[in-house]
């Protein structure tokens, strides 16, 4: 019996062919092409490094035929179909790939009647896993999945679709109790629960102590002490970057007005650009940090000592937390004292789609072995990460003040906007910081450039 099965999928055009009485659906490359198909990888823990080896190979030319089974009379074995990306799979680098693979193993296990076939899909946009299960559902609905991973931020627009289904009143109870505050809601859209996220991802400061005295909990105590702030302001896919974002809902901002219609604060966003204006006028930004789009471009800057604080990634804080001299992690600087700190989290969430009750059980019994407190704790802590489940995040605290610090930033933070019209948002809001910070315009003018392209 099998252990579990891969199969790849790419961006494809889908179509049926009947072949020597069976039917399979072939994935053809719209975008690349590929020629053949490979067969089903059967793995046993003997033949698994053979196995890897070879999919390893085949995989630049090669893409297996996803097929949904079912159980049947002869055999009463369930065959769930599991999308997800590489980055959380086998095939993900070192310890990851290789925590994806055993608990794929324990829970055939543990489930000796459910096998799973897993295939990886691309990240986002044309081809991901959001794109082929809104063409899937049209055009091949027998090769939907049972689960699937997918960012955080498709959330609005997979249930919008019809794509996933609720976990309200189907996931263990004991674990939607257990989640975090910040992971629930991630996880929710319309005031249901649609998705669990693996782990959060979120960004905060550190300070050297030879410049900081106290910790800098405001902009003005970066401004006396003639150094540099260092943070991602060109944003990713030209979306609006987390820095800014945080200074926006830490202002109190909003996305939305009581109507329900798009906004974006006036007054706010021109505190939050006459701050950046302020910051370049006294050296404490450049115009160079809007070519860095992740605090890892940064870092080597500040680790060479030519800035005094930075942004930083929890990830890259854990990574590095050892080899830190003099430096002490903070909360971002706000504007003002009442102004309370907006961290913005990320994630991948698993999500149920199949809408089959006989299916349900079984898929759901994957989704919450991966949200075990113990698999949830040994991910994150394998990917440097902030476990979503109490039990998990205080396995990991083990009474650590940093983690401490975390749950303090968890408990007002707000995941990545994800609904219908959030692009253009963080769209026009990226680009008056640009301008800004670029010296194309003044705050004021930037401001009303943005709210002129927000107006109907």
């Amino acid at each position: 019996m099998t252990l579990f099965r891969r199969y790849l999928g790419y961006p494809i055009n889908l179509f049926v062919m009947l072949t020597a009485g069976l039917v399979f659906v072939a994935v053809v490359g719209c975008q690349t092409s590929f020629s053949g198909a490979e067969q089903a990888t059967s793995k046993s823990p003997t033949a698994e490094a053979t196995a890897t080896s070879l999919l390893v190979q085949t995989r630049a030319t090669r893409v297996s035929p996803t097929v949904t089974a079912t159980a049947t009379p002869e055999d009463n074995t369930i065959i769930l179909t599991f999308w997800t990306v590489e980055s959380i799979s086998p095939e993900a680098e070192g310890e990851s790939g290789d925590f994806i693979s055993n608990s794929l193993r324990g829970f055939r296990r543990s489930n000796p009647n459910t096998e799973v076939n897993l295939v990886l899909k691309k990240a986002s946009g044309k081809g991901g896993v959001v794109d082929f299960l809104r063409t899937a559902k049209e055009v091949a609905p027998s090769v939907l999945p049972d689960v699937a991973v997918m960012n955080a931020t498709d959330l609005n627009q997979a249930l919008s679709d019809n794509l996933i289904q609720s976990l309200d009143g189907r996931l263990d109870r004991s674990i939607v109790q257990d989640l975090l505050p910040a992971a629930r809601k991630m996880g929710t859209v319309n005031d249901r629960l649609v998705g669990v996220p693996l782990g959060l991802e979120m960004q905060h400061v550190v300070y050297n102590t030879l410049v900081f005295t106290d910790t800098p909990m405001l902009w003005t105590d970066i401004f006396t002490k003639n150094t540099r702030y260092l943070f991602p302001a060109k944003g990713v896919n030209g979306l609006v970057n987390d820095a800014t974002l945080f200074q926006y809902f830490s202002a109190g901002g909003e996305l939305i007005d009581e109507q329900g219609v798009l906004e974006i604060n006036e007054q706010v966003l021109r505190r939050v650009l006459d701050t950046y204006q302020q910051a370049l006028d006294n050296g404490t930004i450049e115009p160079s940090i809007l070519e860095a789009s992740i605090p890892e471009e940064l870092w080597p800057i500040y680790l060479e000592g030519r800035a005094g604080v930075s942004q930083i990634s929890v990830r890259q804080y854990l990574t590095d937390r050892e080899l830190l001299n003099n430096s002490i992690y903070a909360a971002g600087p706000v504007i003002i004292e009442d102004d309370t700190p907006v961290a913005i989290t990320h994630g991948w969430v698993l999500v149920l789609v199949t809408d089959d009750p006989a299916r349900q059980k079984a898929a759901l019994s994957l989704i919450e072995w991966f949200l075990s407190t113990n698999n949830n704790a040994t991910w994150n802590n394998i990917n440097k990460s902030i476990p979503t489940r109490d039990t998990a995040f205080q396995q990991l605290a083990s009474g650590d003040p940093y983690w401490s610090f975390l749950s303090e930033q968890l408990n007002t933070a707000r995941p990545q906007p994800g609904f219908t019209g959030y692009d253009q948002f963080g769209r026009i809001v990226q680009q008056a910081v640009q301008q800004v910070i670029s010296g194309e315009a003044t705050p004021e003018e930037a401001t009303a450039t943005a709210i002129d392209a927000l107006a109907p």
